[in-house]
């Protein structure tokens, strides 16, 4: 048999093929109008946004405040319409997250967390963060990092096209990590100076864009003392915030060229009301979402408590609350179960195809059944499980699943689902939501008083310093509208 001709005849069709996608794949950039090696058209780009944009909302709640989501949707409709792309249909969310975040997905989805919100000052500084976002849109940031992602694996490529796997499809999923956490100090820079061009036409002053720096640098430099001292990651905004200070010299640069853009016609006043509609607005984790204090959740919506064991770390998410152990080899997952009027063990079975060796799980006042099945790991992998139900009520069933990389977590499973129960009318106040309140200082007011009746419970002086950016130090003056906490 004659390897040599196949194998050249072969070669010489992925080069062929490797040239074609080169070509196909280069298109005009809105913003620089240059050539961008990108391996999606336009409506391909909003297709994969709408795709993302489902995927977001099953992982967050859009906040429930109609007055703010048309407030950050006037605002974002506006800048959007001042930028290189306003044909998108642009989509602006206020999310019920106490998550300091902002982020877009592909194709004009902009989301803006209460998080990130309550650190605002005024209607300028929320513009800005807005803005910049838009700005990762209209430079196609996201469809850019996924050609780079593919230039580098270009022979995955070839063969995907080649063959219709479909891994071209699959390298978007990538993308994610970008979309939250940044693109890295060119195109997050690139993000600054469109987001100040976008100010600027729109009647904002473009150096706000400094302003927001300083604010939600600080937020995240205390953040980064709490997670060193509390042993985790940090949690803060990615953007501008991650890549640079205020002072840098670069940003400085890019913000100032868009001052040519400035009006002298329309401006911007900071009339209040930004701080008048943050008044109410929850602080921290809702009600809805539950209230996690050490490792213990309380729900006062579904009207159930529940703790892990000692050392475990709660992760409250959208659909379901997950407990990992304390050297991260064991997991709990516990989410609620539709049981439709079929029995705990008939549920099981349903879900479970393998579900073997069922058993009553004795719980004091409720009902649980439990036992072994196997999970889907991938890549053709099964996970041995542990599964549970406990039934308390009609409107209190939960479903456990208990899985760990070297045993399953018997005892943790029934230890989580004996501990499973109703709230106490005490445990009912520990349930409630924080609200920002917006007040005028008094003569006399200083932020150690304000933390003394405040409903922070850790570090409230230097907390309600950053809500009202006069951190690490600043104090309020009379007549100075401010945002407190109950």
């Amino acid at each position: 048999m004659q390897f040599g001709p196949q194998k050249v005849s072969f070669r010489a069709r992925n080069l062929i093929l490797l040239a074609t996608i080169m070509v196909q794949a280069c298109a005009t950039n809105p913003v620089t109008g240059k050539q961008d090696f990108v391996m999606m058209s336009e409506q391909q780009e909003v297709s994969l946004g709408k795709s993302y944009h489902q995927q977001v909302l099953k992982e967050y709640s859009v906040y429930q405040e109609p007055g703010l989501q048309a407030y950050v949707d006037r605002i974002g409709q506006d800048l959007a319409a001042k930028s290189h792309r306003p044909h998108l249909n642009w989509t602006f969310t206020l999310l019920d997250s106490p998550e300091v975040n902002a982020f877009a997905t592909p194709g004009g989805y902009v989301y803006i967390t209460r998080g990130i919100m309550a650190y605002m000052q005024d209607e300028a500084d929320l513009a800005g963060v807005i803005g910049h976002e838009i700005g990762h849109v209209t430079a196609r940031h996201s469809v850019r990092q996924q050609a780079q992602s593919t230039l580098a694996g270009i022979g995955t490529v070839a063969v995907a096209v080649a063959t219709g796997s479909g891994e071209l499809a699959n390298l978007t999923s990538q993308l994610s990590t970008a979309m939250v956490r940044g693109y890295g100090r060119q195109h997050e820079l690139q993000s600054d100076g469109l987001g100040a061009e976008y100010l600027a036409h729109s009647g904002y002053d473009p150096q706000n864009m400094i302003d927001v720096v300083r604010v939600l640098k600080n937020q995240e430099l205390f953040e980064q003392e709490r997670a060193r001292e509390e042993g985790r990651e940090p949690r803060a905004y990615h953007g501008v915030f991650s890549t640079h200070p205020d002072n840098d010299t670069r940003l400085r640069e890019v913000v100032a060229a868009a001052d040519r853009y400035k009006s002298t016609t329309v401006t911007r006043p900071d009339d209040g009301d930004f701080l008048l509609l943050a008044d109410g607005m929850t602080y921290g984790p809702s009600e809805s979402q539950g209230i996690v204090r050490g490792n213990t959740l309380y729900h006062k919506e579904l009207n159930f408590t529940v703790d892990l064991p000692d050392g475990w770390v709660m992760h409250n998410l959208q659909d379901r609350i997950v407990g990992v152990s304390s050297d991260g080899s064991q997991i709990v997952q516990m989410m609620p179960a539709n049981l439709e009027g079929k029995s705990a063990q008939a549920f099981l079975a349903e879900q479970f195809t393998d579900f073997r060796n069922g058993e009553v799980l004795s719980i004091s006042g409720a009902r649980g059944y439990t036992g072994l099945a196997s999970l889907d790991a991938g890549n053709g992998q099964r996970l041995a499980s542990r599964v549970a139900v406990i039934n308390r009520s009609p409107a209190m069933s939960f479903q456990m699943v208990g899985y760990g990389k070297n045993q399953v977590p018997n005892n943790a499973v029934a230890l989580i689902a004996r501990g499973i129960r109703p709230l106490t009318a005490v445990e009912k106040e520990l349930a409630s939501e924080k609200k920002l309140r917006t007040i005028s200082a008094k003569r006399g007011d200083t932020f150690a008083k304000l933390a003394s009746r405040s409903g922070i419970d850790t570090y409230a002086e230097q907390r309600l310093r950053l809500l009202n950016n006069m951190y690490p130090n600043g104090e309020p003056t009379p007549g100075q509208l401010i945002k407190i906490v109950e």
